[in-house]
């Protein structure tokens, strides 16, 4: 009997949880609109990795582009989702619907959290439309570095100049992966005030934000040879050493000579990485300083790239 009670006492409490807990849901959550439940119709198979709707993916994603900003509040809402296929469909979509999003996207911004904020940025950039701008550089500063990184990223795809204050301020932040999108975004905006702070950057703690700077002075061509001869001799080796590196890339006979200048360095690296900077360099010219090199080096390391350099320009 004792059982029996407890059974039925347990099934009343269910009971009375279910009706608060509907009445509860049915009081905070206004009614789903026909557009709201189409959007959730048509994202179900945007969004699917189903192999029986492999065939209704795009066109679902096709039919929520064409219904342009009617979908956006509702797409927005599900920009929490911690489904990495569902976040894909979202950003493809809203870029599709292009800039009649970007205010919606705004407004949402300004309320979100960080990492929301984050996918929020990343698909303004990706819409690339310059009415973003302002907001972006506002996130620049943000307190969240998810936010920060993403805005100066987004900043670079768009490609407008009222952000270059921002971007290249981003190069000092003390967060690496900003400092990393904001050597990206450099590049793209073409800040050439940038280019002595990307040298800087060639011995950053970060590997990917040395190897990001490297490439946008590499984008900057022969304008970035002279601020990266100025700090081979830089007592953080490091930097002289990705410096030659960056020097053999941009290529021509000004790097190959400056490269040329390091093969009486004592360090058995960097006179390896001139060498193989004058091997990526293009420069027959300069083959015969690594000519000069191969009668005294001892170094197997640098005797490696000494042969190779020497086997390319001889074969020319």
């Amino acid at each position: 009997m004792k059982n029996y009670l407890s059974s039925v006492l347990t099934m009343v409490l269910l009971q009375i949880i279910c009706l608060f807990t509907y009445v509860d849901l049915s009081a905070a959550s206004p009614p789903i609109t026909a557009t709201e439940k189409k959007v959730d119709s048509l994202f179900i198979l945007a969004s699917s990795g189903e192999l029986k709707y492999r065939d209704l993916v795009t066109p679902a994603k096709d039919s929520l582009a064409a219904m342009g900003k009617s979908a956006v509040p509702r797409l927005i809402e599900k920009f929490d989702t911690q489904v990495a296929r569902e976040r894909h469909a979202i950003d493809e979509i809203l870029v599709k619907i292009g800039a009649v999003a970007v205010p919606y996207l705004i407004k949402t911004m300004a309320d979100a959290d960080g990492e929301k904020t984050s996918r929020i940025c990343y698909t303004l950039g990706n819409i690339k439309d310059s009415s973003a701008v302002e907001s972006l550089v506002g996130v620049a500063s943000d307190s969240d570095w998810r936010g920060r990184s993403s805005a100066v990223e987004a900043l670079g795809k768009i490609k407008d100049d009222r952000a270059d204050k921002a971007v290249a301020g981003a190069l000092t932040d003390n967060d690496a992966a900003v400092r990393k999108s904001a050597a990206v975004a450099c590049g793209q905006l073409k800040i050439a005030e940038a280019i002595p702070h990307l040298v800087h950057m060639l011995s950053d703690d970060f590997y990917g934000a040395r190897m990001c700077a490297s490439e946008t002075l590499v984008g900057f061509g022969e304008t970035a040879i002279g601020p990266i001869t100025d700090s081979l001799n830089s007592p953080d080796e490091l930097l002289g050493n990705l410096g030659c590196t960056t020097l053999g890339m941009i290529g021509g006979d000004s790097a190959a000579v400056i490269l040329g200048l390091q093969i009486g360095s004592p360090s058995p690296i960097r006179r390896a990485l001139a060498v193989e900077g004058i091997y990526h360099s293009g420069s027959h010219s300069a083959c015969g300083f690594v000519e000069i090199l191969a009668q005294m080096e001892k170094d197997p390391m640098v005797l490696f790239f000494i042969k190779r350099a020497i086997e390319k320009y001889a074969a020319r």
